[in-house]
């Protein structure tokens, strides 16, 4: 009987940490474009302290994408959710990314971020933006204007419309 109750302690303690290491080995198991644009995400939202204005000490870490990352040729773009840790926010730079060693603190609102850049070479900077995700929908227009993908032939005579009294019928190559 002593030793079922030690059993049902040592699960719960388990589960626990599966729980609260669930976004450390979310992180481990991303593709490394995808972690190089989640560490961007990460240095942008520590950095900002409009986004932390409440708790402006504590290192926000990955938790985990929302839906899947978009790659494409040319175009890179990832949405993710960040989350307040027990660590302290760092002071230098280089030490702003994703730290394993940090766990998440409960009942802390989780931060929206979305990378996404056109020219998936890095030479120019991506669009990177960090709110709160029950603020997500007033910044839905913004995000898709500057991630939507590149409407190819937008702008080639092909995608224009012709007037009506413009329309030719017949085959092609008639004369």
């Amino acid at each position: 009987m002593e030793m079922s109750g030690l059993l049902s302690v040592l699960l719960v303690t388990s589960a626990a940490l599966l729980f609260i290491a669930n976004g450390q080995s979310n992180y481990d198991m991303l593709r490394e474009v995808d972690k190089k644009h989640v560490d961007m995400a990460i240095r942008y939202a520590n950095k900002n302290s409009e986004i932390q204005k409440n708790n402006p000490k504590e290192h926000l870490n990955f938790f985990k994408v929302v839906g899947q990352s978009e790659i494409s040729a040319r175009e890179f773009k990832i949405n993710l959710l960040l989350k307040a840790t027990d660590c302290p926010k760092a002071s230098r730079d280089s030490e702003h990314k994703h730290r394993p060693e940090c766990h998440f603190k409960s009942r802390r609102p989780c931060i929206n971020c979305v990378v996404c850049t056109k020219d998936f070479h890095g030479s120019t900077d991506p669009y990177i933006d960090c709110v709160l995700n029950t603020d997500v929908k007033k910044q839905d227009n913004i995000r898709y204007d500057k991630c939507s993908p590149l409407q190819h032939g937008g702008s080639t005579t092909l995608a224009l419309l012709a007037k009506e009294e413009d329309l030719q019928t017949g085959c092609l190559g008639c004369f």
